[in-house]
């Protein structure tokens, strides 16, 4: 909870107005908690749920802000990630399908 605490408004108070509003791309590496609480925050995660979520080590999962939903990169195996990797019962919150936006109907001349 302390980490959940620190992690939350580094991410709201920092990261989102210094990069995020910016059109930067962010890359976080953190240990497993500190991930957990931004992830609680991004998908919304109930805090009664968090401990049903696993994170495997070294997975890289990609968040975008703009569609609202995370993926995972493709490890060249060809098996699907969610049968690899047990994200635990709280799976459900981290892999929702992504909104579409005015951008996912518009094609650019």
């Amino acid at each position: 909870k302390d980490c959940m605490d620190r992690s939350i408004p580094f991410y709201t108070e920092k990261i989102i107005p210094e990069a995020v509003s910016k059109g930067k791309r962010v890359l976080i590496a953190s240990h497993e908690n500190a991930i957990r609480g931004i992830l609680m925050h991004l998908c919304e995660i109930p805090e009664e749920n968090m401990v049903d979520l696993h994170l495997p080590n070294g997975v890289p999962l990609v968040y975008s802000v703009r569609r609202k939903c995370i993926s995972i990169l493709d490890d060249g195996t060809g098996i699907d990630p969610l049968e690899k990797y047990d994200f635990g019962s709280a799976a459900k919150f981290l892999f929702r399908p992504c909104e579409l936006t005015e951008d996912d109907f518009y094609t650019k001349d």
